[in-house]
């Protein structure tokens, strides 16, 4: 039975990718910025982040990536309570699982103390059971600590699902042997998502109604 769900947090719950985006445009020194649009931004997205900045011709010998992802997060932290919101159903989503006796996780690769910070601030922290994310503000990606993560827990395919919206996540899901469903609403493109092989929802009623099905 799967009775542990893991979530991402960054364009899985919360749905800040439009945020992320405004973010960039403004701090990065991207040619034919005015052509770069939200869709470019989410067929483009990924992880590690160095490789994403290397997709929009930011090479590491012009460009320092420590300074930009600084300034990125200062930027974001400043903003989010205002630009970012969680997806619609996530409460409801949220509170539907609890009460039918699921274990709620979170997978994140924002810096640990922002998440803790979003979650107060969302009021969402009491649905979760256990969370875990990145020591450090670079966004490089969760293999190794998601591993830690499952195997403390003992999360396998037969137990538990990761809900992610991007191809790293799917990757991670991938390397960490659990069920993966993706949610097309966040930070990557039916375009990015669509060749994988994994199922795709494009909402919260359309994720418990997935993980539902798998139980039955």
């Amino acid at each position: 039975m799967i009775n542990n769900i893991i979530f991402d947090f960054n364009g899985t719950i919360i749905d800040d990718g439009l945020l992320c985006y405004q973010i960039e445009v403004d701090m990065l020194p991207l040619k034919n910025k005015d052509n770069f649009t939200y869709e470019n931004y989410r067929d483009i997205f990924c992880h590690p982040i160095t490789e994403y900045y290397e997709k929009l011709g930011l090479d590491a010998k012009n460009y320092d990536y420590n300074k930009m992802n600084e300034v990125f997060f200062n930027d974001y932290q400043k903003r989010y309570k205002k630009e970012a919101k969680l997806f619609d159903g996530v409460k409801e989503t949220l509170t539907y699982f609890k009460n039918k006796g699921y274990k709620l996780y979170i997978l994140s690769a924002t810096e640990i103390n922002l998440l803790k910070e979003q979650l107060n601030y969302f009021d969402i922290l009491e649905y979760f059971d256990d969370f875990i994310a990145s020591n450090k503000k670079d966004a490089q990606g969760k293999k190794d600590y998601g591993k830690d993560f499952v195997n403390k827990l003992n999360l396998t395919k037969e137990n538990a699902i990761l809900i992610g919206d991007t191809v790293h996540d799917f990757e991670v899901g991938e390397y960490l042997n659990v069920n993966i469903l993706l949610f097309s609403k966040g930070h990557n493109s039916l375009k990015q998502l669509s060749p994988l092989n994994a199922p795709i929802v494009s909402s919260y009623l359309e994720i418990r109604n997935y993980i539902e099905d798998l139980n039955k």
